[in-house]
């Protein structure tokens, strides 16, 4: 499903890119996306933000992700890589029902080509797993990281609340 999803994804960034979508520059409005949906639907779903600003994820989330920080990581992180991006996330839960985080599903690609999440715990970067439901009204805060090539790319970091239909939504588009 993930992969499914990496390809709709690059699908919906190469006719965002292109300037075939309808989308509207830096839009904050957020629609569900059908499982099935196109590219050029989901070209439409979200425009990336600023960093520090938040981001409407659906679901009545929305998810803050910091500035890039890149960095080296430690022998004891996994995968094995010489350099990686970390970036801090915030998500708030505006709903009715508890969120539980493990559904947040992250990917990244560098120049255009996926790029994989590294855990480095001793650098604090372990992703949202283990992360305990969020209440209404409640946030959470954790670090996740993901490879880059030893040059500054292109970055793009794109969310998917729940893997079982919600919407993905670019949440950093930028440099690194």
């Amino acid at each position: 499903m993930k992969i499914v999803a990496l390809v709709a994804v690059c699908c919906a960034l190469l006719v965002a890119i292109t300037g075939c979508g309808g989308a509207t520059a830096y839009s904050a409005t957020v629609a569900a996306a059908a499982p099935s949906a196109t590219p050029t639907e989901l070209a439409g779903v979200s425009q990336p933000t600023r960093s520090g600003e938040p981001t409407a994820l659906g679901m009545g989330l929305t998810i803050t992700v910091s500035a890039p920080k890149s960095f080296v990581p430690t022998g004891a992180a996994f995968p094995a890589v010489r350099r990686a991006v970390g970036f801090e996330m915030t998500v708030r839960n505006e709903g009715s029902s508890p969120y539980s985080p493990t559904l947040l599903s992250l990917s990244a690609l560098a120049n255009g080509s996926a790029s994989r999440q590294v855990i480095d715990s001793a650098q604090g970067y372990s992703g949202a797993v283990g992360t305990e439901a969020v209440p209404p009204g409640r946030s959470t805060r954790f670090l996740v990281a993901f490879e880059l090539p030893p040059e500054k790319v292109a970055v793009v970091v794109s969310a998917q609340p729940d893997p079982a239909g919600a919407a993905v939504v670019t949440v950093f588009d930028g440099q690194a």
